[in-house]
């Protein structure tokens, strides 16, 4: 028997976003997204609800999860960012 849940941690692959929600997926606990096999980065909406938390993970640096809280107005700024730099890529 293994001594880790590793269907738990392999549920990704690099580059892929998962996200976990709850009461019947109506509300989002976080999205995470792998960027490496040791680098993760985690995003979800704080308690209040006020702010999202931003988190990053990573097993190789030795040092503590890097962490923030973003108001709602710069994940604003940052996701039409996102959707602009999306409609500029060709398809594959």
């Amino acid at each position: 028997m293994a001594k880790t849940l590793d269907i738990i941690e392999n549920q990704i692959n690099v580059g892929d976003v998962k996200t976990i929600t709850y009461n019947g997926g109506a509300n989002i606990r976080y999205i995470e997204l792998l960027f490496s096999h040791t680098t993760k980065v985690q995003f979800a909406p704080s308690e209040d609800k006020r702010t999202a938390a931003f988190s990053v993970s990573d097993n190789n640096l030795h040092l503590p999860q890097l962490c923030c809280h973003i108001n709602k107005g710069t994940l604003r700024d940052l996701i039409l960012s996102l959707k602009n730099v999306y409609n500029e890529l060709y398809d594959e």
